[in-house]
């Protein structure tokens, strides 16, 4: 993984220098240097990267609310910092961190000019961000109660400057030349009696004519603390990460998350669709062997001394007076007979028939007696048929016949 030290200021015409550090998972620091962005994204394509955002650029506080949920307190934190921020609230990014022993809750303040223009620069270069910390907020490691910890800044490229630290304040990072001047303000605000400072890597003699009773002083190893720091990056969340709210979404979630509602609802009716697709086709497929079956009843039942080849062919062909059976044998001539002498008129209406190879009986309408003698005439007359009349009924709209017609050698 990489971590990058953002400069204190940039411009948009030149790529900034960075300092970083290129740690393995075990935390043990395998190279460093001081480059740009670009140089870094041809030199480790596949690394993971964190930032740190230099002390100058963000603002941390610690603040009391009234409140417990996570989500409430992102809501109230504006308002709560509202009197200490010298800004407008919209001009603002509020990051809401993890509640301190005292019971109040560290923040972090940055302009959204400032996250804009970090975000363009990883983005332009490539680089899509883990984590956004503030340098002063890696450096979270509190001392005990009533003591106020000085040390030496191990992190390079920064003006002579000290880390600050105490149990009732979030870290501080402070010149070498307003330290005194900050001293004295804060053990008058907080009582010298009550407060023990600690200097750590910090030669007394740095604080000028500054004296106070309770002063310890010990040697420091600024490279045991900067690995310390970039150690609890590479395996920890950081406390205050910058990339919340409306940067999280651009720089760490993926964008389709923002969908998956939508994608989720799509997928469900895409399977009920399917669903509803595969039941319709499983009805349509038993209909249609149903229908299969049924056709080769019927084909048994009209063609008995048939072959079943083609059902549906050979009916059509039966019917055009050709088919498996004999021309003077099969359905199709017997039934061609009849219907050309039922429609010779053109004043006869078959209702319905059922026919056999052998015999036709026939349902007919027509508007006298004398209509139904005359197709019963003209069917005696043809060769090989024998008319049965088997019923007559008439009515004010004419008269309905029912006739058999068989083969006379049958």
């Amino acid at each position: 993984m990489l971590i990058v030290l953002l400069p204190d200021s940039f411009t948009s015409e030149q790529e900034p220098l960075v300092h970083w550090w290129r740690l393995e998972r075990d935390s043990a620091i395998l190279d460093a240097g001081h480059d740009g962005l670009g140089a870094l994204r041809q030199r480790f394509p596949g690394e993971r990267m964190r930032a740190l955002v230099p002390p100058g650029a963000v603002t941390l506080y610690r603040v009391a609310i009234p409140v417990r949920r996570a989500a409430a307190v992102r809501a109230a934190l504006p308002y709560a910092l509202e009197d200490q921020v010298s800004q407008e609230l919209e001009e603002l990014h509020f990051v809401a961190g993890p509640r301190r022993p005292d019971d109040r809750f560290a923040a972090a303040v940055v302009e959204h000019r400032a996250m804009q223009e970090w975000q363009e620069l990883f983005l332009e270069h490539g680089w899509r961000l883990e984590a956004m910390s503030p340098l002063s907020a890696a450096h979270a490691d509190l001392p005990d109660p009533g003591v106020l910890r000085i040390q030496s800044s191990p992190w390079p490229g920064r003006p002579p400057e000290v880390i600050v630290t105490a149990d009732d304040q979030e870290p501080v990072f402070l010149e070498l030349s307003l330290l005194p001047f900050w001293l004295r303000r804060r053990l008058a605000e907080r009582g010298e009696g009550q407060q023990c400072v600690e200097l750590v890597g910090v030669n007394p003699e740095q604080l000028g004519d500054f004296e106070h009773a309770e002063t310890t002083v010990s040697e420091g190893d600024p490279r045991a603390v900067q690995l310390a720091v970039l150690r609890r990056l590479v395996t920890q969340k950081p406390d205050l990460n910058l990339l919340s709210g409306p940067y999280a979404v651009g720089m760490v979630t993926p964008p389709w998350r923002r969908m998956r509602p939508t994608l989720i609802a799509a997928g469900v009716l895409l399977g009920v669709l399917l669903a509803q697709l595969a039941a319709e086709w499983i009805i349509l497929s038993s209909e249609r062997d149903r229908l299969y079956q049924a056709i080769d009843r019927q084909f048994d039942t009209a063609l008995p001394n048939s072959r079943r080849v083609d059902p549906v062919t050979q009916f059509r062909q039966a019917l055009e007076g050709g088919g498996a059976a004999p021309s003077d044998r099969g359905m199709g001539p017997l039934l061609y007979d009849v219907l050309a002498v039922a429609r010779a008129g053109g004043t006869a209406q078959i209702r319905q028939f059922r026919a056999t190879p052998t015999e036709i009986e026939v349902e007919i309408h027509l508007p006298s007696f004398a209509e139904l003698e005359t197709i019963r005439g003209n069917l005696a007359s043809r060769p090989g048929l024998r008319e049965t009349l088997q019923g007559a009924d008439s009515g004010t709209e004419g008269v309905t016949a029912r006739l058999k017609i068989e083969r006379s050698g049958s």
